[in-house]
């Protein structure tokens, strides 16, 4: 387990962790020296030299917080570390759909359950999060390519999976346990029980919302956690994502008004997966945005909404073009990508299965990455408008 500490609190024998390169740039203050501590006299060199903190080495399970684990994990990613290795794309794809459609299902039953009153069935959840955490773990380009692609209308199922299948590929990006992805996977899904409660005449409505409907939509993160704590048996760290999912960086979020340090560790991957999925969707009251747009909206909210570095991960985790985006590239010619690549963003795997006019053709795929040099190399222009073909895009990638 790594923690980091005061310089006050070392200690000859514990051990100093190196973290990645640019928390140097956020915490000039923070000693980087891989390496044993020898002696006192060592820590009082440190504490002269105006170190104020570093990352050591603990026994596993000694007094880490999950926020504290979360800001170790997003310090130390190391973005140009080697890629786990993944099932390929077209291998994994079969057992993300039945993930994906059972876990609707379960989600269905969620919402069911709570419009009645009843208590949730937390078991059968954490099976449906757990087969979501093996299809994030097999190839997490599926669940994000399911998310944007899959022929679900009603948006109040289709969000909570889409939420809680994005949080966990970007928990598994940063290396989070599985125990820890699982729980993730559960809050994602009951994130937004709270508004079964809120009338949906507020939820659906297209136009601006009053004073009044506004301060509404605003209580509903604290129903969830009402409705789920009525259960019993739902963990602590599950109640308090639910209950804080829209709470903000600067503290201008509901219902605490939290400032970054203060949000639960859940809470603050939940608020990148759900403002991404709502920008990407679409509502009764709004089109979807592409994705690559979605994302740099996302980044223009950076030390507003959202950590800069927690958003920037997100984004290096989705890729510029997630899978799933159509795109359009320098030949004229339309294409799926299906695979990201965090190491060079630019260039991930695709699938071309439309001419210049849009017409399918015979489906080819590319790795943008492997090419030749100019003239004949295949570059992504633009994300096209899926919203035409949405119903027939993913038999492009299920069908080979």
């Amino acid at each position: 387990m790594i923690k980091k500490i005061s310089i006050e609190e070392l200690e000859p024998g514990m051990e100093v962790v190196q973290v990645a390169h640019d928390m140097w740039q956020r915490l000039p203050y923070l000693y980087m020296e891989p390496g044993i501590i020898e002696s006192e006299e060592e820590v009082a060199r440190l504490l002269e030299l105006g170190y104020k903190e570093t990352f050591v080495a603990l026994d596993d399970g000694e007094g880490m917080t999950d926020e504290e684990r979360l800001n170790v994990l997003i310090a130390g990613r190391d973005h140009d570390r080697e890629q786990k290795p993944r099932v390929p794309f077209h291998q994994a794809l079969g057992d993300a759909m039945v993930t994906y459609e059972d876990a609707m299902a379960h989600a269905m039953h969620i919402v069911r359950d709570a419009k009645l009153g009843r208590k949730m069935d937390y078991a059968t959840s954490l099976e449906t999060a757990s087969a979501i955490v093996e299809s994030a773990v097999s190839n997490p380009d599926t669940l994000v390519c399911l998310a944007k692609l899959s022929d679900f209308d009603d948006y109040t199922y289709t969000h909570s999976i889409n939420v809680a299948a994005i949080a966990v590929v970007f928990g598994e990006y940063i290396g989070m346990s599985r125990e820890e992805l699982i729980l993730l996977g559960v809050s994602g899904m009951m994130h937004d029980l709270g508004k079964t409660t809120v009338p949906a005449a507020i939820i659906n409505k297209p136009g601006r919302l009053s004073k009044a409907e506004c301060e509404e939509i605003k209580r509903h993160p604290a129903y969830g956690r009402t409705i789920l704590q009525r259960n019993g048996d739902i963990p602590t760290q599950v109640l308090e994502a639910v209950k804080h999912h829209h709470e903000k960086y600067n503290g201008s979020g509901y219902p605490g008004g939290l400032v970054r340090k203060d949000i639960p560790a859940f809470a603050r991957i939940l608020c990148l997966a759900d403002v991404y999925d709502a920008l990407t969707s679409d509502r009764c009251y709004k089109q979807a945005i592409l994705p690559n747009k979605a994302l740099g909206i996302m980044y223009g909210m950076r030390d507003q909404d959202f950590d800069p570095m927690e958003v920037q991960l997100f984004i290096k985790c989705l890729g510029i073009f997630p899978a799933g985006s159509f795109v359009r590239l320098n030949t004229g010619e339309y294409a799926l990508v299906f695979e990201s690549n965090s190491s060079q963003p630019l260039t991930p795997k695709i699938r071309i299965v439309m001419d210049q006019a849009m017409n399918p053709i015979q489906t080819r795929d590319v790795d943008l990455m492997d090419q030749e040099e100019p003239p004949s190399r295949i570059e992504i222009v633009d994300c096209a408008d899926p919203s035409a073909y949405r119903k027939n895009l993913l038999s492009y990638l299920s069908g080979n």
